[in-house]
């Protein structure tokens, strides 16, 4: 045998031990996990793609490419076919398995076409993401925006159940329904009716009362983070640091000297000097350049201190939010989601209210919930629709910063592995919302949510022109009539002799 079959046979052999090798990966869960019809097919596919990520592939990744194949990381939403096909080729016997089923990428597309249309409804345009913009009460006095939101392209309306009350809410969904049955006797509107979705405030915690006088901070001061939430807060003295109340003080119960806390989203960064029983004291890292104001009401991430352990997602509020929500919403947002265990308890209060075919989103901002995500998925699949909302702020400071990009693409894969429609959010077009003028990152962070089922916006005094920039960035890419459009975009001239 020459040296050039030699390497074939090593090469055809090391495919069949990765796929022996992912069949086997399959008796090794934890727990099983009975389900039924498309569901069974979205847990095997991403139990196959897990066990391949358990390998060290990348030598028969290259080795495949180098050979013509497909890349492995391309084929997430039908690995086991892949594989097959390679060894047919390959003239190898496939192994005769039972445990795992092997869906076409036709069966996988059309799975979660169909998991996407019956979470978010059936869209106008083929294969384009559907559109969420979050609304509050400041658009009741604005009949004429949300018009345009309904014309211009929102398929979804968000509501932050952190803000407002019940009686807004309705308001808000009355405005909506109001709003679209005018424009349909005007013929301006002929879509299906605006979903509405409504977020669980979550334990989110968040800076307390303030006083008047502003509270600005830069690096190298210091400040109280103090753990009663009826503390008065203060600027600093000559005696003592500024101070500022925090709400749910069992979110600092784990808190440890060294920690990191974030406020407002990352932009104030400090670490734990000293943690005593009112407070805690953190000596600011950023921003360096210039004091930033500390606002009221803004949010604050522990990334480093075990939030899980004390906070589980559904608060006391939720559970008196969530009857409202499964009366007049389409879909639920689950805040701050840890482990199966929320979904589990919030499974069993829609069992209660006979709503378990309400649309649920889990959302995916913490480190537990990332490292969680596979059996988040898993549980997800016993809700009759069931998606992933990738919610990059929180996200970002609990990953850091720099490493957001990487995450979030993995979150993206497997979510698509086991066929989960995933809702991009958070900083899409921010600058354009709010200020009327985008930035070229977010332009392109727009177009790259499109890989997503669904993109978000937030609210903002420019959101009617971040839905139309949105609509035509999503209008010029990924759609088969607009291909040749693409291609003249970038044509190349005097290569070849006409």
């Amino acid at each position: 045998m020459d040296q050039s079959q030699l390497n074939q046979d090593r090469f055809s052999q090391r495919i069949l031990s990765v796929y022996h090798q992912i069949l086997q990966s399959s008796h090794q869960i934890e727990e099983p996990f009975p389900l039924q019809d498309d569901a069974s097919i979205c847990r095997d596919n991403l139990i196959s793609y897990l066990g391949l990520r358990e390998q060290n592939f990348l030598d028969i990744r290259q080795s495949l490419m180098d050979r013509g194949f497909a890349d492995l990381l391309q084929s997430h939403t039908h690995l086991l076919y892949t594989f097959e096909k390679i060894l047919s080729y390959l003239n190898i016997t496939l192994p005769s398995q039972k445990y795992l089923k092997v869906p076409t990428p036709e069966v996988s597309r059309g799975i979660l076409k169909k998991r996407t249309d019956e979470l978010f409804g059936v869209r106008t345009q083929l294969n384009q993401p559907a559109i969420m913009v979050t609304v509050d009460s400041k658009i009741l006095s604005k009949p004429s925006l949300l018009e345009e939101l309904l014309v211009n392209g929102m398929n979804i309306a968000r509501i932050n159940c952190a803000h407002d009350e019940k009686v807004r809410w309705k308001q808000i969904i009355d405005a909506i329904r109001f709003a679209e049955k005018k424009l349909r006797l005007e013929g301006k509107y002929h879509h299906q009716e605006c979903k509405i979705y409504m977020d669980l405030a979550g334990p989110k915690v968040r800076i307390g009362k303030l006083p008047n006088s502003p509270i600005f901070v830069i690096k190298g001061d210091l400040l109280r983070l103090y753990l009663n939430s009826d503390t008065a807060g203060h600027c600093a003295s000559e005696d003592i640091p500024a101070g500022v109340p925090v709400t749910l003080e069992k979110a600092f119960r784990n808190v440890r000297i060294n920690d990191s806390i974030y406020i407002d989203d990352g932009k104030i960064h400090g670490v734990a000097t000293q943690v005593f029983k009112e407070f805690i004291e953190v000596e600011i890292q950023a921003p360096a350049a210039k004091p930033l104001r500390i606002k009221e009401g803004k949010g604050l991430n522990l990334p480093d201190s075990l939030l899980s352990l004390n906070l589980p997602a559904l608060t006391e509020k939720d559970l008196e939010d969530i009857p409202f929500i499964t009366k007049h919403a389409d879909l639920l947002g689950i805040s701050f989601v840890h482990s199966p265990l929320d979904l589990r308890k919030l499974h069993q209060e829609l069992l209660i209210l006979n709503r378990t075919d309400i649309g649920v989103v889990a959302k995916i901002e913490t480190k537990d919930a990332v490292h969680h995500l596979s059996r988040i998925l898993i549980e997800g699949l016993h809700f009759k629709k069931f998606g992933i909302m990738l919610a990059r702020g929180d996200l970002a400071v609990e990953v850091d910063p720099e490493n957001l990009s990487f995450v979030q693409d993995e979150i993206l894969t497997i979510c698509s592995a086991a066929y989960t429609p995933v809702i991009w959010a958070t900083g899409v077009l921010e600058k354009l919302t709010k200020n009327g003028i985008p930035s070229r990152a977010e332009i392109t962070d727009a177009a790259y949510g499109s890989r997503a089922n669904c993109i978000m916006l937030n609210k903002g005094p420019f959101v009617g022109d971040a839905l139309k920039m949105l609509v035509k960035l999503l209008n010029s890419g990924g759609v088969p009539s607009r291909q040749k459009t693409l291609t003249d975009l970038t044509s190349q001239f005097g290569v070849f002799k006409k």
